[in-house]
């Protein structure tokens, strides 16, 4: 295997070590050994393969650097893959909790972070609390509904009062998905 080698030979050096995905960032220690390794060793020893991150990398990245519109246009982008067949169209509570579940299943597939459903505090149940090294995410969700009330029960019941010491940044995130899209409708951050 030819990596460790050209690592230890001094062509590569470690930038960076990602401990979620126990991945390194390697790159050239100069230019001239950049142009010397681009035109005789990689060539002869390396086969390239591009590397797709993927839409999980992504997300853990986003949350990570506290990128909530990056996280919206994701999670939109995802629900808007999701067939209307497999939708649940029983009744309204049904409706509402699949897109609560899909959200939810979701979080737990990144498994970086700690991710509570149905959270039960002092004042009622949040729907959705994921809490990284330094962000503390809490959601509500609506259907049918708007962000801005979404937003508003988070303040009424006091959602976030648990983390009013925590030294984490705190967004509260109102997000409504669309029954007839199956995506996310409207999404407010304060």
């Amino acid at each position: 295997r030819p990596l460790p080698m050209i690592y230890q030979s001094g062509y590569l050096t470690i930038k960076a070590y990602d401990r979620d995905f126990n991945t390194f960032l390697l790159d050239f220690p100069n230019n001239e050994v950049k142009g010397g390794f681009l035109t005789m060793v990689a060539s002869s020893y390396l086969e390239p393969t591009e590397e797709t991150g993927g839409w999980i990398r992504s997300l853990v990245v986003a949350l990570r650097k506290g990128e909530v519109e990056q996280v919206r246009e994701l999670f939109t982008s995802f629900l808007s893959g999701i067939p209307y067949t497999m939708r649940r169209k029983e009744n309204e509570v049904e409706r509402e909790r699949y897109f609560q579940y899909t959200f939810y299943l979701i979080m737990r597939l990144v498994s970086v972070y700690t991710v509570y459903a149905e959270k039960v505090q002092s004042q009622g149940r949040v729907d959705c609390i994921v809490e990284t090294s330094d962000y503390v995410y809490i959601f509500e969700f609506k259907l049918d509904g708007t962000a801005e009330e979404a937003l508003q029960q988070i303040e009424e019941k006091g959602y976030a009062r648990e983390y009013a010491t925590d030294s984490r940044k705190v967004y509260k995130i109102g997000a409504s998905f669309s029954s007839e899209s199956g995506t996310i409708s409207d999404w407010a951050v304060n």
